[in-house]
């Protein structure tokens, strides 16, 4: 907080030389917006990876409509992605429009609450998404092998079960590795810098 307003006064030192409230404002909300684009990333590429997962678990539905061995996985994995899309919609939807309710001339009171609220709708969805990935990824990891696997391996799973299961274990491994690194860049990170900046309101007072 003191750095912020250290670099406004040296942005300005030629006009006014004093810290400029309103104008602190909205360098804050300019890098919270900042912080929060990097969450909204997570947004976008969750958001058309699901829908792939959508298009490809409807198409072996279809086609396959008569064998019932890779239909109900199929859609079984359908159920098991819904309420992850829900949740996802409604949290980044309310994350994207926090910015609205907040009035820049209202004062840091004001500003903090801003922070304080795109910072815990943030929290929330990570909790919720560490929650449930710890169910959603075996589970829909193990369905997509056993599709593959009934659909374009002689024998299935049932002749091939060494080898599924190598397959299955390699995918979690990849799958832990890729949610780390997502979670890192664009949950703890953020997050941390939201902490930074409420820390900075505290010692303010």
């Amino acid at each position: 907080m003191d750095q912020l307003k250290k670099d406004w006064s040296a942005a300005h030192s030629g006009t006014a030389g004093t810290y400029d409230p309103a104008t602190f404002t909205r360098i804050v909300r300019s890098r919270v917006k900042e912080h929060t684009r990097t969450a909204m990333q997570y947004f976008w590429a969750s958001f058309v990876l699901q829908l792939i997962v959508y298009a490809l678990l409807s198409h072996v539905i279809v086609r396959y409509w008569s064998d019932r061995t890779v239909v109900l996985p199929a859609i079984l994995g359908i159920a098991l992605f819904i309420p992850f899309t829900i949740v996802l919609m409604t949290k980044f939807k309310a994350i994207a429009a926090a910015g609205k309710t907040h009035d820049p001339a209202a004062g840091d009171a004001s500003l903090k609450e801003y922070i304080l609220l795109r910072r815990n709708m943030l929290l929330s969805f990570y909790r919720f998404k560490r929650w449930y990935e710890f169910i959603l990824i075996p589970l829909a990891s193990a369905i997509g092998v056993f599709i593959v696997f009934e659909l374009y391996v002689p024998g299935g799973v049932a002749e091939h079960q060494s080898v599924a299961l190598t397959i299955l274990i390699i995918t979690l491994t990849s799958c832990a590795w890729a949610i780390h690194r997502e979670n890192q860049r664009n949950f703890k990170e953020p997050l941390a810098r939201f902490d930074e900046v409420l820390k900075e309101f505290e010692r303010e007072k």
